[in-house]
């Protein structure tokens, strides 16, 4: 949406990811807030955005991406998975 152009790396999971973005490995990251917010809380990492419509009551002062990319929303999903079982 807004032109920028970012190399994908594919970490297994959000440990790896964050412990690449705090050794400064990485620019950038997308996480989960429960998985970053204490580091963001500590000073560690700085908030860009948050990808809901609203901001977030947790860090109320981080602005949503839509206020500065219009019409961005994004919101993640869960799901429980396993493995398929043969029958």
């Amino acid at each position: 949406m807004t032109g920028t152009q970012i190399v994908l790396v594919q970490y297994r999971g959000n440990g790896p990811a964050l412990t690449d973005l705090l050794a400064g490995h990485v620019q950038l990251g997308f996480d989960t807030m429960p998985s970053s917010i204490e580091y963001i809380r500590a000073g560690k990492v700085h908030a860009l955005g948050v990808s809901t419509l609203t901001r977030s009551q947790a860090l109320p002062d981080v602005p949503t991406i839509s206020e500065f990319v219009p019409s961005y929303e994004s919101s993640g999903w869960f799901g429980s998975l396993r493995p398929r079982t043969h029958r």
